[in-house]
Formats: structure tokens, sequence, C-alpha cells
């Protein structure tokens, strides 16, 4: 399935001009972007060499990784074509669809083994090229693989099984464990599916079997590919029946496929299985008791159990639009209490600038009667003066007049003829 480049014509060196984002092999393809284009050379078109930048490399803690390097023409590819339109939102891939899986950085080829889930919570597993593992990936960790041959974009068929280079490695792996190992393992359990495939939308375990892991090399579910099917069921174990028979799970069943356990050691599958259950009947739980004064720590931390329970196959939609409108509820009490504070500190405020108001006031009132005896008793004085002042005005006049009339006698007598 590796989809090298061919000899270069002239023509199709404008692919990979300086500047230009590619993509180069390195065992997965990853995306780097021409430093130095080689010159064509027609008598030697396959010694020719291309300076990259790698782009999307990071280290262990995240941060972006600069690599350059001189990779040889035929490790050297234009970027695929994105998806169409219509399909950007969610790919459908099926059982041997040949695809390339995103991880450390890089794209790497490989065949869809399983498919579980159903919609959003879709999940493939996929049979990596190189190196030879199964992993799981969503629907946006994944693209058809498509091989650059002939200036074109190839899309290769359905693998119908596993390559012969993955099949002679598995081969060598599996020859490599002795029998006294497989014994060391025990009894593990098988988990199988009812009905359907897991991808099917009605892929509702049906059982649980106990096999000797030492004479068993692989479990079979219905017609898919993959060895090792150890995927997991609730109807015959009595801790598993148990807890599928709570209330909880009665509300709101639930078909989980556990598909992501595939990737741990069978002896933690049943354990890990149950812990995922009683996680999702402990977060129903906590939401049932939850008060209109919780909080808001403990909504937000029921909201980030879902996502690992959704890879896991449970439906939460209702439980999560169930947290996100007592969210909402939660942070409309918080916006009305706020706003009661406020009302409440305002009422405060001017109830005491009230009582400052009113002692104010009646010491206003004690002055003003103060100044309106004082008014009063003005008035009165004044009046009296008056009266006294129109009194001395009269005896004035009558005091003038006979003053007047002493005068004008002693005239007259001192004028009196001498005889």
């Amino acid at each position: 399935m590796s989809s090298s480049s061919k000899k270069m014509s002239t023509g199709n060196m404008d692919l990979f001009a300086k500047g230009t984002l590619v993509e180069v092999s390195t065992g997965g393809w990853f995306v780097a972007k021409v430093l130095d284009p080689p010159l064509p050379s027609p008598s030697t078109p396959g010694k020719m060499k291309f300076l990259v930048e790698y782009q999307n490399l990071r280290c262990h803690d995240g941060s972006k990784f600069v690599r350059r390097n001189c990779v040889d023409i035929k490790f050297v590819r234009p970027l695929p074509p994105p998806p169409p339109n219509d399909e950007k939102e969610q790919q459908r891939f099926e059982v041997n669809d040949v695809v390339d899986a995103y991880r450390n950085d890089g794209w790497w080829v490989g065949v869809v083994s399983k498919v579980c889930g159903e919609e959003e919570q879709r999940v493939y597993s996929v049979l990596l090229e190189n190196p030879s593992r199964t992993m799981n990936f969503k629907s946006s960790e994944l693209r058809f693989h498509l091989d650059w041959v002939g200036d074109k974009w190839i899309q290769p068929q359905k693998q119908n099984k596993m390559s012969s280079e993955v099949g002679e490695k598995r081969g060598k792996q599996m020859e490599a464990e002795t029998n006294s190992e497989k014994r060391k393992r025990g009894t593990h359990v098988k988990f199988l599916f009812k009905g359907k495939e897991c991808g099917g939308a009605e892929g509702v375990v049906d059982k649980i079997d106990a096999e000797d892991s030492s004479t068993t090399e692989a479990a079979t579910v219905d017609n898919v590919p993959y060895q090792n099917q150890n995927l997991l069921s609730l109807e015959s174990s009595p801790v598993l029946r148990f807890v599928q028979s709570l209330e909880e799970f009665q509300l709101m069943p639930q078909k989980p496929h556990f598909c992501p356990l595939d990737e741990c050691e069978v002896v933690f599958r049943e354990g890990l299985a149950l812990k995922h259950m009683m996680t999702f009947v402990n977060v129903v739980k906590e939401i049932s008791k939850l008060q209109v004064n919780a909080s808001g720590s403990i909504m937000d931390s029921l909201l980030k159990s879902l996502p690992e329970l959704e890879s896991h196959g449970f439906n939460v939609k209702d439980v999560r639009n169930r947290l996100l409108d007592l969210q909402t509820i939660k942070r409309s009490q918080e916006h009305l209490q706020t706003k009661l504070a406020k009302v409440k500190c305002e009422i405060k405020m001017r109830t005491h600038e009230g009582t400052e108001i009113n002692a104010e006031l009646i010491d206003a009132i004690e002055k003003i009667k103060v100044l309106e005896e004082k008014k009063a008793r003005l008035i009165s004085m004044n009046e009296e003066n008056d009266s006294e002042t129109a009194k001395l005005k009269s005896s004035d006049s009558s005091l003038n007049e006979h003053i007047q009339n002493v005068e004008h006698n002693f005239a007259i007598l001192a004028t009196f003829p001498r005889r």
C-alpha cells in the first residue's frame, strides 16, 4: 500500500516549486514545505533531492519542532485533494477500506478492520501497515488513502485481507509466543456481539464466554476479518447483568460497544467496562441529586466525564442536554441572585440615607419653629416700637408749637416801646 512517487516529468515539477506544501514519506506521510526544489535532470531523475521543512512535528511537551531534511524525489508527493464539501463534516468508512490514519503528526496507511458505534459516536479500528498494530480512530482522524501514480491520484481497492507484509509480521509475532506464555494468561473473557458485526446499528452485546487462551488463537465475530475480536458483552456475567439491571440503565437503555478496550490487555477489559458502566450510573445519579444551589464545578465535572463514555458507545446525548439545561438554569438563578443582592444592598443604602434625611428634617423643623417664635416676637416688638415712635412724634409736634409761642411772646415783650 505504499504510494511513493514515480518518475516526474518536467511539467509536473511546478507542483513542487519553492514554498509549496507537499507530503514526505518517512514511514508515514508528513506535511512539509519545499525550501529548495531540485533542477530537472533527464539523465538522472532518480537522484533528485528536495530540501524540505516539516510543518507539523511537535515535541512531547506540545511545542513545535522545526526539522529540515534532504529527501529523494521518490518520497515526495503533492498534498492529496481534500474530501468533497458534502463529505467533509462526517466521512464514512467501511470495513476493508484502505485509509490514512492521523497519529504522531503524520498520516499512516492502514485498513479498516472494524466499525463500532452509531453516527457521531462511530469508532474505526484500523490495522496499520507500519508499524503493524491495530488502533482506534474517529472519522475526523481518517482519510481515504490515495496513491500518486503517473501524475494522478489513484484510490486503491478494498483490501479483503491483510497485506502479505503485515500478515508475515503478524505470523512471526504469533510464532514467537510459546505455549507456556499463552498458558500464563490463563482463562480470559471472550466478548461476542449479538447479530451484526460491531459496526452494525444493532451490534448489541449478547454474551460473555470464558475460554482458555492457551488453546484459542483468535475469536471471530460474524465475518469480520480481524484477529482476536475481544468485544464486551453484558448478558451472562452476573456483575455486569446486575449493573445493567440498575434503575439508571432501565430509564436510559444503553448499547455500549467498548471498542477502545480492544487496545487493553484482556484481563483488564471486564473491569474497565464495569468502571465505565458505573461511571454512567454515577453520573445519572449525581444529576438526579443536583440542587439549584449546587456548585457549578460539579456540573462541569459531570460534563467532562461524558466524552470518554461516548467513545465507548454510551448514548449520552440526553444526559449532556440535561446537564447543559441545568447549567443554563443555574446561571439564570445565579444572575437573578446577583441582581437580588444588588437590590437588597441598594435598599439598605437607601434606608440608611432616609434615616439621615429624616434626622436632618426634624432638626430643620425644630430650627424653623424657633425662627417662627423669634419672628412673632420681633413683629410684636416692631409694632410696639412703631406705636411708641408715633406717640413721640405727636409729642414732638406739640412741644414745637409751645416753643414757638414762647418765643413769640418773648419777642413781643422784648420790643415793647418805652415811655
